[in-house]
């Protein structure tokens, strides 16, 4: 009889354990959370030739370069690929993939899939990528040269910039029909002070033409004027300010935009200087 007492206490103590865990807070007991997933972290992966490449063919014609493509593209479409981006240094031309997976293991178990890093035409340096400035880098569209307005393809994007209190940002649609067209916005703090949409088509001349429509005022036509080494000016010397709108390229990647003339007797220019952004 001790031994049914005994018995019978510990498996009702036992269902009453269950049942307080499924009530949970109802009951006073407290429910154990799931343990949180790692952060996932970012590394950087270095390609360069191997012992085993052929340097009688070309990259096409490596054995297992098509499985490494694949590769790549099925790391792409799982979202684990930041960025890739081919360059030369010195010594030889080279791949770069950032990728975001959860520790080292991952991305070595990745590329040990790869046949053209297993059987070494690749080697894949390793590393843990820890970015210190935030920043966008697209991928620079491909230029069609025979288009009226291919010399202004590298304004396609997004830019920003700010120059005392007030923020600027031009959003730039890539040519489409011989027209690029744009949106602009500046702003006080988080008051919208002034904004406007902008094309750049061929006039009647085939001429470049900058047509402007300010919020709140006509559209007005300025001509391309100049164009000399990525500094483009474009004109219309009847309007009342500006009579010059400049776009130019700098060499570090950023653009400064321009407006300038004449208002009541006197010279003025305000200049927007600007780098490249996302287009969130």
């Amino acid at each position: 009889m001790r031994i049914q007492r005994l018995i019978h206490a510990v498996v009702t103590a036992t269902v009453g354990a269950v049942s307080l865990n499924v009530v949970g807070q109802a009951t006073g007991v407290s429910t154990v959370a799931a343990p949180a997933a790692a952060p996932l972290a970012l590394y950087v992966v270095h390609l360069t030739t191997g012992p085993a490449w052929d340097a009688t063919k070309p990259p096409n014609e490596q054995p297992g370069m098509r499985e490494h493509s694949a590769n790549l593209a099925r790391l792409r479409s799982e979202g684990k690929i930041v960025i890739g981006a081919r360059y030369k240094d010195s010594h030889a031309d080279k791949g770069m993939i950032v990728l975001r997976l959860a520790n080292r293991g991952e991305v070595d178990a990745e590329f040990a899939k790869d046949p053209m890093v297993v059987e070494k035409r690749f080697i894949a340096d390793i590393a843990e990528f820890r970015p210190f400035y935030d920043g966008f880098v697209p991928r620079p569209a491909r230029v069609d040269t025979t288009k009226p307005l291919a010399k202004f393809a590298w304004l396609a994007g997004c830019w920003q910039g700010q120059s005392g209190t007030m923020t600027f940002r031009e959003h730039w649609m890539p040519d489409a029909g011989g027209m690029m067209m744009a949106m602009s916005r500046t702003m006080r703090g988080d008051k919208v002070v002034s904004y406007e949409a902008i094309r750049i088509e061929l006039d009647a001349d085939t001429v470049p033409t900058y047509v402007p429509k300010p919020s709140g005022q006509a559209e007005v036509r300025f001509k391309l004027a100049s164009d000399i080494d990525g500094r483009f000016v474009f004109e219309n010397m009847q309007h009342d300010f500006p009579q010059r709108i400049i776009y130019q390229r700098n060499t570090n990647g950023g653009l400064l935009a321009r407006i300038e003339g004449e208002r009541d007797g006197k010279s003025r220019a305000v200049e927007f200087p600007m780098k490249r952004a996302g287009c969130e």
